[in-house]
């Protein structure tokens, strides 16, 4: 038995197209997919249509994300008092259009976590944060893990979600995360997936990172658009493939934005960060950065 983890695309079609390509002669009986289709690249539509075709060709199991949930709470819908914030929710307004209603109603079937069960193996609990929260890094944080641990059944837990790799155990469980896909974390920056293998009555997990198509991702972003859409979050979602964001995350960009932001104006509500707190950000982190 050999079952595909894959997760955290972001609509990072090119590597969903390698990870699939290299699995093609795997001998995969399950794919399971952990949440957050869309996200930072353009390849929105090519993702969706990808994850169709392969269920109607293997038994696939899907998870929702933190960014499926954002689509469903309509947070990608025009709404005119949101304009002058494109960093924020441009990524957002990217995929709602990209998106038809049949995906939103995909979304909004979906779990945020299931047991994979195989007759004469242990099961497996899948889950895109947490088992009960899709925002949730409960691996980063020991109550949290803790919690996870003492309340799950199941002797093995996959998360996504951080974006990094994680092999451990805890509890006498083991839990893994495979990376992300299409926007990982761990440098230097790849392809992250994995296949779990069915060994001595258990579970083993083989890490698989694939060298991923730097100047085509640059290419298709500036193609569809996305510096103009999103300016800051895609510049950074640029040095993110590019291996020169270093320690930095988009979650700690948006961080030092709205930090700037109530310090300039007293407050700071999400969605509403100005472009100008964007800027002086970005430059903040990324002094040396010139556009291509």
């Amino acid at each position: 038995m050999n079952i595909a983890v894959i997760s955290d695309i972001h609509g990072n079609h090119t590597a969903l197209e390698a990870c699939l390509d290299y699995l093609s002669d795997r001998k995969i009986d399950i794919y399971c997919f952990l949440g957050d289709y869309c996200g930072e690249f353009p390849g929105v539509e090519q993702t969706m249509k990808t994850l169709y075709d392969l269920r109607n060709e293997y038994s696939c199991f899907f998870l929702r994300g933190n960014k499926e949930n954002y689509q469903l709470d309509g947070l990608g819908k025009d709404r005119p008092e949101w304009d002058d914030y494109p960093s924020t929710v441009g990524m957002l307004r990217y995929a709602y259009r990209h998106l038809g209603k049949n995906d939103i109603a995909f979304f909004d079937s979906l779990p945020i976590s299931m047991t994979v069960k195989n007759e004469g193996l242990p099961d497996i609990e899948i889950c895109h944060g947490s088992p009960v929260n899709v925002n949730e890094k409960f691996t980063e944080h020991e109550d949290s893990l803790e919690r996870v641990v003492r309340e799950t059944e199941a002797g093995y837990i996959i998360c996504g979600h951080t974006h990094l790799v994680f092999n451990g155990k805890h509890g006498g469980k083991h839990i893994w995360n495979p990376g992300s896909a299409g926007a990982s974390f761990d440098l230097p920056y790849s392809y992250r997936f994995m296949v779990l293998h069915d060994r001595n009555g258990g579970w083993e997990p083989e890490f698989i990172s694939l060298e991923a198509d730097v100047k085509r991702l640059v290419r298709e972003m500036r193609e569809a658009g996305l510096y103009e859409t999103a300016p800051y979050w895609t510049r950074f979602t640029e040095l993110l493939v590019t291996g020169e964001c270093g320690k930095y995350t988009h979650g700690h960009l948006l961080n030092r934005a709205m930090e700037i932001c109530r310090d300039r104006y007293g407050e700071c509500i999400w969605p509403k960060v100005n472009e100008e707190c964007f800027a002086e950000a970005f430059r903040s982190l990324f002094p040396a950065y010139k556009a291509g």
